[in-house]
This record gives C-alpha cells, structure tokens and sequence, in this order.
C-alpha cells in the first residue's frame, strides 16, 4: 500500500503515524473471485465451479462481524474489491452499514455493471471514491483483452451516470501488450472527463490462489514498461513539469549517498505496518500480490491476525544489493517483487533492474545528456 494520490494532509499524517505504531488504518477485502470480464492477465478471478471448489462467499453479517473488529483495531478507510464486488450478493447492504459504522469508503469495480439504479444508489450513499479499471479506448480493446463485447460503452456510460450525480470517479488502467496503444487515448479521456488516471505499467507475475499458470505475455518487457512509465507520464503531467521531475530523479540517481556496503533494508511499502488485505475466504495477508503469509480472520480474532501479519512482515526484506543501486530512486523493488520475479523476498529482480537501467537512459536521452 502507498499513500493514495489526492490524499489530504491530515490523511498522510494518520497514515504515517499508524505505520509507526502498527495500527491497521487502511484495508481491502475481496468480497468474490467472481467477475464478468476475463481479462488475460487477472490474477484472482474464477469461476463459479472453481470457486465452490475452495469455498464459499461469506455472508454480509460475517464481514461485518470481521469489520467491527477492524475498526475496534484502527481501521478507518476500507476499499471493496474482487473480482467485481457489484456482483457480491447483499453487496447494498454490506456498504450501507460500513458507512453506519464510520468506515471511508472506496470502490473497485469494473464500471460494466453500474446503470441508473447502482448510480443512484452510490448517490444516496456517497463513497469516498468509486474506482473503475478502463482496459482500452474502445470496443475492439475490450474483446480482445477481456473478452467483453462492448465493454468500453458501458464502462463510458458508468462514470457519466455517477459523474451526473456528484459521485468521485477515479480512473485506473493496467498496461499490457494488447492495451499500450490505447494509453494515450485514455489519459486524453481522463482530462476530458475532468477525472484522475492513474497507468500502471509493471504487472507483477503472480497468480495467487488461481489455478491458470502466470502467462507472461500479459506484461510488457523490461523495455517495454520503461518506454510506457517514460510516456506516459510525460503526457500526464506535461512537458515542463516532466522535465523538473526527471532532473530531481537524476540528480538524485548520481549524487544520492550509497551505502558502502550492501545491507539488506524492510521496502518502502506500508503494508504489514499500517495496511492489509483479506481475500473472499477471509485470508489476511500484508498485500494483494502476495499468497503468504496468510492469517484467517475468521478463525481467530482480527487483531490477532493483525499481529501475526505485522511479525511476519518484520522479516521482509528487499535484495541488499538494491541498497548501493544508483537506480533506486526509479525502481519499484519490494519483497513481493523480489519473491515473484527471482523466488525470494530479498531475491535481485532481473525484470526491474533492466527496466530501471533503460528508463534512466531514456530520462537521459530526454534531458539531451
């Protein structure tokens, strides 16, 4: 978890101060792995008969069970997720009393399902934010990548249904081969629509609880994603502001003091220090990536849960050769990265070391130096 954009002050200062003391201001729980998209690159859907396999959906009165110790324990803002949360059945009901209990709410969702009823519905119960993915600039992107035929419409008349009724709308896309030429146009329809985009373009190769094998060619190359990071953010954010950031990036990548040894460091992310995620079986764990370690919050208290997460994170740390790269500033190292990419937590990513090495040099080959 990192401090969201568009967090207030007051909001960085919680966050940090719960950090410090351990306190699980921020999570996620993933209602359902069910969805009505198929994306080629999802890590957490299934289908109905897979999912029946390892479980069952819990009830509403069963998270919110789990939810009056989360907020007895600290937890202020909460995000519903999936699979596609609009699909959880009693999902009205559930959000309603979270607001009752005083719990800041945001969305994940697909943006496919949201029509005139959902839309006045998160009218009449204000989210913080409602989050929809966008996949592509139109129609074809949507079939071909999440094999839904007129995806884009729909999504398109969601965000202008709660867009019509004051509802925040925040964008988010995930870059994948089958997507990248649809970016710019989406980051033009963000500015257009008056709305945040956030572009990610490093998918990590996990594949959690999911029994399909991680298919790499739903991610870009080392290349690839610098190009895209290098782009795209230069659309976003313009040219003079991109150049002032490139050149604090650079002058920290050649005279930020190193370590003169290699030491192995806790990464930077605050999760398993003030933030967690449960999955649809009610499995805690410090981050979405990650499938361990894991703590049932239905067998045993939330807060002993908790505990047992924030131990386990203690020992998490990132590859100490990392400590004494030049290239840190612009990497995106973490243990989860590090587990994933080379088989450990403090493994070196090949895949991340590539990239941050050709995105210095394309900020290089930008400044004319």
């Amino acid at each position: 978890m990192h401090i969201e954009a568009g967090s207030t002050t007051i909001e960085r200062r919680l966050i940090q101060d719960a950090a410090q003391k351990r306190i699980p201001i921020n999570g996620s729980i993933e209602l359902l792995p069910l969805c009505n998209m198929r994306c080629d690159m999802c890590y957490v859907r299934m289908d109905r008969q897979e999912m029946e396999s390892k479980g069952r959906l819990r009830t509403a009165e069963e998270w919110l069970e789990v939810a009056r110790q989360m907020r007895d324990a600290g937890t202020l803002f909460l995000l519903l997720t999936g699979g596609e949360p609009l699909l959880y059945p009693g999902f009205r009901d559930l959000f309603a009393e979270l607001k009752r209990m005083g719990m800041i709410l945001t969305v994940n969702t697909n943006g496919t399902l949201i029509d005139e009823d959902w839309a006045d519905f998160f009218a009449k119960n204000k989210p913080r934010r409602i989050n929809i993915t966008v996949y592509g600039s139109n129609n074809e992107t949507y079939e071909t990548l999440c094999h839904f035929p007129r995806g884009y419409d729909r999504v398109m008349n969601g965000i202008r249904l709660l867009q019509e009724r004051g509802v925040d709308v925040k964008m988010a896309a995930s870059v994948t081969p089958a997507n990248r030429e649809d970016v710019p146009g989406l980051i033009e329809l963000a500015r257009s629509m008056n709305t945040f985009i956030s572009v990610d373009c490093y998918m990590m190769p996990t594949r959690r609880e999911n029994d399909e094998a991680y298919d790499g060619r739903s991610r870009l190359s080392p290349r690839d994603m610098a190009y895209m990071t290098h782009t795209t953010l230069l659309q976003k954010i313009g040219e003079e502001r991109y150049r002032d950031y490139v050149r604090r990036q650079l002058d920290l990548i050649d005279h930020r003091p190193l370590p003169e040894t290699p030491v192995k460091e806790p990464g930077g992310c605050l999760a398993g220090q003030c933030s967690f995620t449960v999955n649809w079986q009610g499995e805690m764990r410090p981050c979405v990536i990650l499938s361990q370690p894991s703590v049932s919050v239905f067998d045993r208290p939330f807060g002993e849960a908790w505990q047992r997460i924030t131990e386990s994170h203690e020992g998490m740390c990132i590859c100490a050769d990392c400590s004494v790269c030049k290239y840190r500033p612009v990497c995106h190292i973490c243990p989860a990265a590090g587990l994933l990419e080379a088989g450990a937590y403090d493994a070196k990513p090949e895949y991340l070391c590539d990239y941050a090495e050709e995105l210095v040099r394309l900020m290089r080959e930008y400044m004319g130096g």
